[in-house]
């Protein structure tokens, strides 16, 4: 942490994370000003980012996926980072052993050439560990300690079809994201990253850091990093804490809605306080009974005033709307899993541009979405309320 920049406690609604206890502290990163930060909706616009990103590294790239697929996309961006190899660019990827199952032939030209290519929490057969339930589930890039971005997208050629968002960073907030790969890869590798030559790239760059870069906007940052190793979960706690902070506004974007009682009541209370509280989510999943299981909880949301939409199609997005300047983007789904037993990453931002240009995505998505009410919750089918009842025993599974 020596070699963070100090706290931007000017900052009022980034600062109530600064008084959060202090083991959660060590996982909730302090907030920091002069940071630049544009939105990546969908792989079309994150993948071009990416790729333009990693071209440009001169001295090393860092990159961490829960699902990176041996297909035609993963080859892709895999054969970018072996041209980078060539032109002695240090390259270190970190993938999931669960969601990326099957990569090791992906990654063998890679090693060849010098980079390294490692899986996060090896399935074996004989173990006494918990490895199975507890994965990391982030989606990471450092380059250079100069440019990052994380969010929900994955690598592969599925993804490019899902509505999905990423945010690309820039500023001090960089160093961030570098200590959270560098604390996966010391326990994934034992490779110590902790040395200067991997941090600080951004002060290199201009003073602003979204000089030349369109859409770029500045922005406060804080970065949480999330995982079973917490007594806490840091996630839930400062999602919690921004959401019983709303005085006008919650909107909320996941692809599972599995919450825990205590999301569930911070919704519903804000809610009752009057704010404007929209939960948007998929009328399909990637996940056949989370569909099924999500419908559970619209009753009680819909009956205390939240608006509940399903999207007109696969919605993979993880973000948060809240009043007229927090944004919070990042890989936690707002299911049991995430919230407690993944490793997850996720960012606030004290923007009102980017609030602004994230609301204007909402729109679209909400645009595309069909409303849930109370009469059709009361008219669904016996058989569909059993279905989803059963469905819902199996949420501590999905």
């Amino acid at each position: 942490r020596q070699r963070l920049p100090p706290p931007d406690t000017e900052r009022a609604t980034l600062g109530n994370l600064l008084h959060l206890p202090a083991d959660l502290r060590e996982s909730i990163f302090p907030p920091s000003g002069g940071n630049g930060a544009r939105l990546l909706v969908n792989a079309a616009q994150a993948y071009p980012a990416w790729e333009a990103a990693i071209r440009g590294a001169k001295e090393h790239v860092h990159l961490l996926f829960y699902s990176w697929l041996d297909d035609e996309v993963g080859h892709r961006l895999r054969d970018l980072l072996l041209e980078k190899l060539a032109e002695g660019v240090e390259v270190r990827v970190l993938v999931d052993d669960v969601g990326s199952f099957g990569h090791k032939k992906l990654w063998a030209p890679l090693r060849k050439a010098g980079g390294q290519a490692r899986p996060f929490s090896p399935l074996r057969l004989f173990t006494l560990r918990p490895r199975l339930n507890f994965r990391n589930h982030r989606k990471l890039l450092v380059v250079d300690g100069r440019i990052g971005s994380l969010g929900g997208i994955n690598v592969g050629q599925v993804y490019s079809e899902w509505e999905d968002l990423a945010v690309e960073v820039r500023g001090p907030v960089v160093d961030q994201l570098q200590e959270v790969f560098a604390a996966d890869w010391v326990y994934a590798t034992g490779e110590e990253l902790a040395h200067e030559r991997y941090f600080g790239g951004w002060r290199e760059g201009p003073a602003d850091p979204c000089a030349s870069v369109d859409e770029c906007v500045d922005t406060a940052c804080a970065i949480v990093a999330s995982g079973p190793d917490q007594s806490f979960n840091a996630a839930s706690e400062s999602l919690f804490l921004a959401l019983t902070a709303a005085r006008e506004r919650i909107w909320l974007v996941s692809p599972y809605l599995l919450p825990e009682p205590a999301i569930l009541a911070a919704l519903r209370a804000a809610a009752y306080r009057g704010r404007d509280v929209r939960v948007v989510v998929p009328d399909r999943s990637d996940v056949y009974l989370v569909r099924h299981a999500a419908r559970v909880y619209y009753p009680e949301l819909v009956a205390a005033g939240v608006r509940v939409f399903e999207y007109e199609g696969m919605l993979h997005a993880k973000a948060c709307v809240i009043d007229d300047q927090l944004v919070q983007i990042g890989s936690a789904n707002l299911d049991v899993r995430s919230l407690n037993d993944n490793f997850e990453l996720l960012a606030f931002f004290e923007s009102k541009p980017l609030n602004a240009r994230l609301v204007e995505v909402f729109e679209g998505w909400l645009g595309k979405s069909r409303e849930v009410g109370m009469s059709e919750l009361e008219q669904r089918s016996y058989v569909g309320r059993v279905l989803d009842a059963a469905a819902h025993l199996a949420t501590p599974l999905m």
